[in-house]
């Protein structure tokens, strides 16, 4: 299996071909597919605590001034 890698050559400009061997090759899909896995996850946290202090924010917003947050009454 070749790939480009682009890497500046002294002698030559472009690009310079690199073998990767199959099992090179999985090594590395395995590796990205494990590191997407701990991002899905801390993505996931991240999105967890974000509604959580939307919530504490809306909380402590009602409690520190209650009568911006009402309606405004008509007369």
């Amino acid at each position: 299996m070749k790939g480009s890698i682009n890497t500046q050559d002294q002698s030559k400009s472009g690009c310079r071909e690199h073998e990767f061997t199959e099992e090179q090759f999985l090594e590395q899909f395995a590796a990205l597919e494990e590191s997407l896995a701990l991002l899905q996850t801390d993505m996931r946290r991240m999105s967890e605590q974000a509604k959580l202090f939307g919530g504490l924010a809306q909380h402590i917003r009602r409690s520190a001034c209650p009568a911006a947050l009402s309606p405004a009454k008509s007369m």
